[in-house]
């Protein structure tokens, strides 16, 4: 069974009725699953809106979401034509609508590290460029195993 979890009640009403995907409203922190009652969590691109103590919990919560043995696989971007790892990337405005996003560009190697802190270990590691229509950033994709007894 598939479904989703989103920080914000209209993404979780449009992927009930575009895709008749289960949705619950939550966020990294507190995730609304009970424990180790997950096979494996996909998180893209969500990371980046968290600071470094913030994503310590999500981690932990991945943690303790998955089964021993379970998997995560995690997305974020790493950097930009002007922005580095580690450095923040405000936007006020976005595809001509006014927003208030910090994106945080992460280092993989911190990141691998802080989820293994979590109880995550590093089984695969893939960074890539951008392509086609994306936004020209360079992103990181970790796959993880809980370890967790």
């Amino acid at each position: 069974r598939v479904f989703t979890i989103d920080v914000s009640e209209v993404m979780c009403r449009r992927a009930r009725a575009d895709h008749r995907l289960p949705a619950a409203v939550g966020n990294l922190a507190r995730l609304p699953v009970a424990a180790a009652s997950l096979a494996g969590v996909i998180c893209f691109y969500a990371l980046i809106h968290l600071n470094p103590a913030e994503r310590g919990a999500a981690y932990r919560e991945v943690a303790r979401v998955t089964r021993p043995g379970g998997h995560a696989l995690l997305a974020f971007h790493t950097s930009d034509n002007d922005v580095e790892a580690g450095e923040a990337k405000r936007l006020t405005e976005w595809w001509g609508h006014p927003v208030e996003l910090t994106f945080q560009f992460l280092d993989p190697s911190e990141e691998a590290h802080a989820a293994c802190l979590a109880g995550l270990d590093l089984l695969s590691r893939l960074d890539r460029e951008p392509h086609g229509h994306e936004h020209p950033s360079r992103r990181s994709y970790l796959l993880l195993r809980n370890r967790t007894p």
